[in-house]
């Protein structure tokens, strides 16, 4: 038989450890945790006596449990109830994980320098089902801190024997790290584009990420208007979810189960009821305040008169009509001889 490396030897002593406790789970935790104090160091320096497994070396586990319960005066494991679980159930669950881990190991001694990778992968996808649970916004950040948290505790476990308590939520973290781990790889290396084609918009109007069941209008001098209907700046109605408009029994339905009302004309007429009625924490009022008019513009500059042209002191003005006279011409004079 091949020498077992001392890797080896410490996963099969966890492995033994774990498969004792499992013997031993039907006893109080405090007496189990007794039983098996410093059974790590004592395993640890009898295997390394030969180059042999434990299973080999002292017997099955069952054996070596019974044996310890006879030497502290404790009666045998009691049989198990027919209808009752049994009270190590769980116990078992971990040790039979923690034996195929390690029968995986002896056959594939590569898979070794691959537990940091899956430490890594674990974490993530854990983090990765954190953040969709919780939606939040760091979505990166919590995959991150989850993987730094797994290669941690997986350094940690790795090196010691860990109490039943830690190895179980170690184990579910395991099986659920392998569940979410395709769709939370498949999200990392294809995420969606928010406000994408793969972004769901709700159909008809939304304030703030919240459904709009109704509208009521009201013009510039805050009278009210019914029958309103509006449009968006490329001439689609504006309308309302008809699946978030409540009828009584007196409004007749339509084929595909919605209120047969018009929900493009607000405020909604449904029935006979006041279309201008109080709503659940609202109720619109008569009138509004009417909007301020702005101030008309103030004359500029260019809108002042224009200074009238002077007339020159050499020229005389000529009322509109008028012909000038000729200058008077000047008699001639006969001089005396």
């Amino acid at each position: 038989m091949n020498a077992v490396t001392v890797e080896a030897r410490t996963e099969d002593v966890r492995a033994y450890i774990g498969a004792v406790r499992a013997w031993l789970a039907d006893l109080p935790p405090e007496d189990v945790d007794e039983l098996t104090l410093g059974m790590e160091a004592d395993l640890t320096e009898r295997a390394a006596e030969g180059d042999v497994l434990l299973g080999e070396l002292l017997g099955e586990p069952e054996e070596y449990a019974a044996e310890l319960r006879s030497a502290a005066g404790l009666p045998p494991r009691a049989a198990t109830v027919e209808g009752a679980s049994s009270p190590g159930w769980v116990a078992t669950l971990v040790a039979s994980g923690t034996e195929v881990g390690t029968a995986a190991v002896e056959r594939w001694p590569w898979l070794r320098d691959l537990r940091p990778v899956w430490w890594v992968a674990r974490g993530w996808a854990l983090g990765w089902g954190l953040a969709a649970v919780l939606g939040t916004g760091h979505f990166l950040l919590v995959p991150v801190l989850c993987a730094a948290v797994s290669f941690w505790l997986g350094r940690r476990t790795a090196v010691v024997v860990v109490p039943r308590g830690v190895a179980t939520v170690v184990l579910a973290a395991n099986l659920l790290g392998v569940v979410l781990l395709l769709p939370a790889a498949a999200s990392t290396l294809d995420p969606p584009q928010s406000g994408g084609a793969d972004a769901w918009v709700p159909p008809g109007v939304s304030l703030d990420g919240s459904t709009v069941s109704n509208l009521y209008v009201y013009d510039g001098r805050g009278n009210r208007v019914d029958g309103a209907r509006l449009f968006d700046q490329n001439g689609n109605p504006v309308y309302v979810d008809p699946s978030s408009v409540t009828a009584g029994d007196d409004v007749p339905m339509r084929p595909d189960g919605y209120p047969d009302v018009a929900t493009n004309a607000f405020p909604l007429v449904v029935g006979g009821a006041d279309p201008w009625g109080a709503t659940d924490g609202w109720a619109p009022p008569l009138t509004l305040a009417p909007v301020p008019v702005l101030p008309s513009p103030s004359p500029t500059a260019s809108d002042a008169a224009s200074p009238t042209p002077a007339v020159s002191s050499s020229s005389t003005a000529t009322p509109s009509g008028a012909v000038p006279s000729p200058p008077a011409t000047p008699t001639p004079t006969v001089s005396g001889g």
